[in-house]
């Protein structure tokens, strides 16, 4: 009989010691499931809260949260803004990457030679393509400013009247409002403020609309280099060594376009880019303390 029990008890332990030994790997088994959403949950993350570099190295693109971006509210337009525009140099080695006439096929391209040289620029969009409008939004996204550059962008249209100017500013004023939520205040006029074709149309009138674009609360940016890509036919070599053209200046504003048919461009950027770059000048994307490079009025 003690045999017995000498036995039954021997087996009882090494039971027990077994169902320890089950519950104990389930227990540690559970943490260690939960450690590895934790851990997931939290990589990249600092102690802030807020993503690391290393993992935003992911992503090739800048990121952009909408939340955090002021542009909405200083760059809108706003006829009670007080803003010190400034027409004249502030001696420092700055220049403004301008695209006209887009958004179109070229669009993608520009941006992702911006993205690659980690460089900013501007577009005068216009509604001309609106299957590319989409294009719009993707441009700001990433870090670049948007302007208004008229919806038909044809001069016979534009120039009409005052009030026909300002319908189709309107017009594409409302494109560019459907993409970033509102309608910024850089403007472009068709050909510049300094166009004289619009006489044919009405006279006078870009004396009138220099001034009364600002009554509203715009502003208006010509150039002060053009790449020259405004006429066919040019290679990007050609393109390349107009644009670079402006060692003289301290503050450049550079005239380009991103709409169809400028791929010379697109090919010429990166070599504009470069020079640039060797020079030290720092690239930026048009907001109220930019160059608002005027011309002289011809009409």
């Amino acid at each position: 009989m003690k045999n017995r029990t000498c036995k039954w008890a021997t087996w009882f332990a090494v039971a027990m010691l077994v169902v320890c030994a089950l519950v104990g790997c389930a227990s540690s088994s559970t943490a260690s499931s939960q450690d590895d959403v934790d851990a997931v949950a939290t990589a990249g993350v600092s102690d802030s809260g807020a993503s690391s570099v290393a993992g935003n190295q992911a992503s090739s693109e800048p990121t952009y949260n909408a939340q955090d971006d002021t542009r909405a509210q200083e760059f809108a337009v706003d006829p009670n803004a007080n803003t010190e525009w400034r027409t004249k140099t502030d001696g420092t080695k700055t220049i403004w990457l301008t695209f006209d006439d887009g958004p179109s096929e070229n669009t993608q391209k520009v941006l992702d030679i911006l993205n690659k040289y980690n460089v900013k620029a501007t577009f005068f969009v216009t509604g001309i393509k609106p299957d590319y409008a989409y294009m719009i939004k993707k441009a700001y996204e990433q870090g670049n400013t948007i302007g208004l550059h008229t919806y038909s962008h044809d001069y016979a249209t534009v120039y009409a009247s005052e009030s026909a100017y300002f319908d189709d500013l309107d017009a594409v004023g409302a494109l560019v409002k459907e993409q970033i939520g509102y309608v910024p205040c850089f403007i472009r006029f068709p050909g510049g403020s300094s166009n004289a074709i619009s006489a044919e149309y009405t006279k006078g009138i870009m004396s009138e609309l220099v001034n009364d674009v600002q009554d509203r609360g715009y502003q208006y940016f010509d150039w002060n280099i053009s790449c020259g890509d405004g006429a066919s036919g040019h290679t990007a070599e050609e393109l390349a060594e107009a644009a670079c053209d402006g060692d003289d200046y301290t503050n450049i504003v550079l005239l380009m376009h991103d709409s169809s048919g400028h791929e010379a461009t697109v090919e010429a950027l990166p070599t504009i880019i470069e020079h640039y770059q060797s020079l030290g000048y720092t690239f930026k994307a048009i907001d109220r303390s930019a160059l608002a490079s005027h011309h002289g009025v011809n009409n």
